[in-house]
């Protein structure tokens, strides 16, 4: 079940400031499940009313992209990241794009000079700027205009969802394997037997600087204890060491202790691990750097927050790598979490 939600999941294009098409679909399945709403800034909430604390499980809703800031006289798209830090180039030229045009969706490739168009300057260069790369739509600027290209238009990757041995490969399992995780969840729970007053969320433009989840205690909701559920990084590949990255696909979910931002809840890791063990469901110890998400600004808001990360390899690429096993484990462990002792 899980894997066929990730799948639907990643092929929804959810740019970062648009993520209506991932937002509609969870909506649509959330409906009659509970109380559904969306604030101002386009967070949608599922309530599940329950006795004791306040719980809110979060998994934000946008991917990487790319947004058009000019269209060249000959009708190339001149691009940045959208989301916040435009130094760096994590992007692949050749990558198919698909370009959220104002009257369809438009195939494109992200591209940058090749073979024997480079000059002995351009041979010599070990760095792409983003005055190097563009987007290629195959269209004269008049075309451009008139499929509704413009200025601000975003585009995500269009590598669809492929099976590479037991891992699923494709764009957007960061992280739309939190989604995945909360529909599944929330299909799951017997809402009888819950132990908490749960409200589960998807949270807008996190990958710009987790700008949606930031609001959530201040439109006049209020938690006592928040998880984040976002990607984890694998270290099972042979460029990472075990030292660094002592994590491994089908391990199952770290239990994240700090990020680049926050310390996060020494008693929900116990708490979490203690309900692991009882219901038999892996799981793993993270201490992340270089990383950081929403789970820091649940903190800031004053929720005791725990940050867990079902793990992924080759993150920000158009290959994100998972183990739907792992995917399947985080479900089991939050349903036996909000619900375990329900009935002593």
């Amino acid at each position: 079940m899980t894997e066929e939600i990730l799948r639907t999941l990643c092929e929804l294009p959810g740019p970062t400031g648009q993520e209506d098409a991932v937002l509609d679909w969870v909506e649509n399945e959330w409906a009659g499940r509970g109380e559904v709403s969306r604030t101002r800034v386009g967070n949608l909430l599922l309530h599940l009313p329950g006795p004791g604390p306040r719980v809110l499980i979060a998994a934000h809703a946008d991917e990487l992209s790319l947004i058009v800031r000019s269209v060249t006289p000959d009708g190339f798209l001149r691009v940045l990241p959208g989301e916040r830090d435009t130094f760096t180039l994590p992007y692949f030229p050749g990558s198919p794009l698909r370009v959220l045009a104002e009257g369809g969706a438009v195939s494109g490739m992200f591209a940058t000079t090749t073979g024997h168009a480079l000059t002995p300057e351009q041979r010599e260069r070990t760095k792409l700027t983003w005055d190097d790369v563009f987007v290629d739509v195959g269209m004269t600027a008049d075309e451009v205009a008139a499929a509704g290209i413009r200025v601000g238009t975003r585009m995500v990757w269009d590598t669809g969802v492929r099976r590479v041995g037991r891992l699923l490969v494709g764009k957007a399992m960061d992280d739309r394997l939190g989604v995945a995780v909360l529909v599944a969840l929330a299909r799951r729970l017997d809402v009888a037997k819950l132990r908490f007053d749960v409200t589960l969320a998807l949270t807008v433009q996190e990958e710009i600087g987790m700008v949606g989840v930031a609001s959530i205690v201040r439109e006049g909701r209020d938690f006592d204890i928040g998880f984040v559920v976002d990607n984890g990084l694998a270290g099972d590949i042979p460029t990472v060491s075990h030292g660094h990255v002592p994590v491994r696909l089908g391990g199952g979910p770290t239990l994240v202790h700090r990020d680049s931002s926050a310390h996060y809840s020494r008693r929900l890791i116990q708490e979490l691990r203690a309900t692991a063990a009882e219901i038999g469901v892996p799981v793993q110890d993270m201490v992340l750097y270089h990383y950081t998400s929403d789970a820091a600004h649940l903190i800031r808001q004053g929720m005791e927050t725990l940050l867990v990360a079902p793990p992924i390899r080759y993150s920000h690429s158009p290959f994100e790598a998972v183990d739907p096993a792992d995917v399947e484990s985080t479900v089991r462990l939050f349903d036996a979490y909000l619900t375990r002792g329900a009935e002593a």
